[in-house]
């Protein structure tokens, strides 16, 4: 039996519920497959027809808010609107009543299908910040699409689909994690080779490099490369060789990195695809031939691909572009113009949760102010970095380059510091959140012991 406050909320509810118009309730019931906020091109696709006219749906939306059923509330991205959880399923009982439930959450699945194809079209273009913005707003509402992929027979396909057409929020967005088990569970369920599973599996690949898990990025793209070959999916061929070249850069294998990643800068110079294809390969083959002791080389492919990132009006590879001009320049003495670019980097890094490129750039940042002699800040900028990174993956993308460069300033601190100080200080910086951390290492923190601004 249910509680009396329980009851009494019930009631309340059921009282609104006659208050409105049979269209307000339908609207009400169809709303229910929502999940968190949306927006009303949402509204207009899943919940019109059938009684609802697309002429009706702007006045019945105003008159669900004025009830005090619909909350609205203006965001960076738009005007959105919510239902309160407990009017969410009061709704979603009668829209089974209703038998529409199947039926409106595959226009729900439709929906977030078509704006996911849509943002990664527009991913690589001047309105990237506003598609990251937007997909984070839209993030519960994917997870029922996929949700409902996953547990409706007949419905893998479009799970894949769905979720290798949204790689940018899975790598450069924050969410690694969560997208490695969605496309695991649903590559699970779709055994058998195809297009869309090829795509899926390389950005499975993508996923396992940036968590710095090299083993299981090898595997996807092998796998990958193999079942397009047997499906006849030349692209998918390209952006396995391209995903093997980052396995073998990140275990430092510079020959075949730079065999591989040579391939995949060929095939896409047209420029025609620059994300996931052609702009990483150019940043990673910089760094395998930074690595190989060639700077100018890496400079200038480093400098071209940031061109072309500008006049694209792209932001976040053009980040990494500009972390890896940093490495470059840190690696040839040039320490004033490491930092500016290091900072610049981050700065691009703001307008997204990208926690790898943050903290691959953070680990410059405390290598110069270690050479500026603020061995105490560099302590806590790696702990920071250190904490914030494993929310996401692995410190150091588990590459012996990273790491042997990280392991070399923390000796350096140590010796500096002595270990007590130095351990309290890298131990303050593991407090910071990714916000703080940025702060610190840009000078805007509030500190005794910041660097100088740029």
């Amino acid at each position: 039996l249910a509680l009396p406050r329980h009851q009494t909320l019930r009631a309340a509810i059921g009282w609104s519920h006659e208050l409105c118009e049979p269209a307000e309730r339908l609207l009400w019931a169809r709303l229910s497959v929502f999940a968190g906020d949306f927006e009303l091109d949402a509204v207009h696709y899943v919940c019109a027809g059938d009684n609802l006219p697309h002429e009706t749906i702007v006045d019945l939306i105003g008159s669900l808010v004025e009830k005090s059923i619909l909350l609205s509330d203006g965001t960076p991205s738009g005007h959105r609107y919510r239902l309160i959880d407990t009017l969410r399923d009061y709704g979603e009982e009668w829209l089974k009543h209703l038998n529409e439930k199947e039926r409106i959450r595959e226009r729900h699945r439709d929906y977030y299908l078509q704006l996911a194809y849509r943002s990664e079209e527009a991913w690589s273009g001047p309105r990237q910040v506003y598609w990251y913005v937007r997909m984070r707003h839209e993030h519960d509402n994917i997870r029922v699409a996929l949700d409902y992929c996953l547990n409706t027979p007949g419905q893998v396909i479009s799970g894949l689909k769905l979720l290798s057409s949204l790689w940018f929020m899975w790598v450069a967005c924050g969410l690694a994690r969560e997208g490695r088990l969605y496309l695991e569970k649903t590559l699970e369920l779709s055994p058998e080779p195809s297009a869309e599973r090829c795509k899926a599996l390389w950005v499975l690949s993508y996923i396992h490099s940036a968590q710095g898990d090299i083993i299981g990025a090898i595997a996807a793209a092998e796998q990958c490369s193999s079942d397009a070959v047997r499906v006849g999916d030349s692209g998918a061929v390209i952006l396995a060789t391209k995903m093997l070249g980052t396995a073998a850069f990140l275990q430092n294998d510079l020959h075949k990195a730079s065999a591989l990643l040579g391939v995949a800068i060929e095939f896409h110079k047209s420029g025609r695809e620059l994300n996931p294809g052609l702009l990483p390969s150019i940043v990673e083959l910089s760094m395998v031939l930074l690595m190989q002791g060639d700077p100018g080389e890496a400079e200038t492919l480093l400098r071209d691909c940031i061109t072309v990132c500008t006049q694209r009006g792209e932001l976040w590879l053009r980040s990494y572009a500009i972390y890896a001009l940093a490495s470059v320049c840190q690696a040839t003495g040039r320490t004033t113009e490491a930092m500016a670019n290091a900072r610049e980097a981050l700065r691009l890094k703001r307008y997204f949760h990208d926690v790898l490129g943050i903290g691959l750039a953070i680990e410059v940042v405390a290598g110069q102010a270690l050479a500026a002699g603020q061995s105490e800040l560099a302590s806590r900028l790696m702990g920071g970095g250190q904490a914030n990174w494993r929310t996401f993956g692995m410190p150091q993308l588990g590459s012996p380059f990273f790491n042997a460069e990280h392991d070399r300033c923390v000796k350096e601190c140590k010796s500096l510091l002595g270990e007590q100080a130095h351990e309290e200080a890298f131990a303050a910086g593991k407090k910071l959140g990714l916000e703080e951390l940025i702060e610190l290492a840009l000078g805007e923190h509030d500190s005794d012991d910041r660097l100088p601004q740029d």
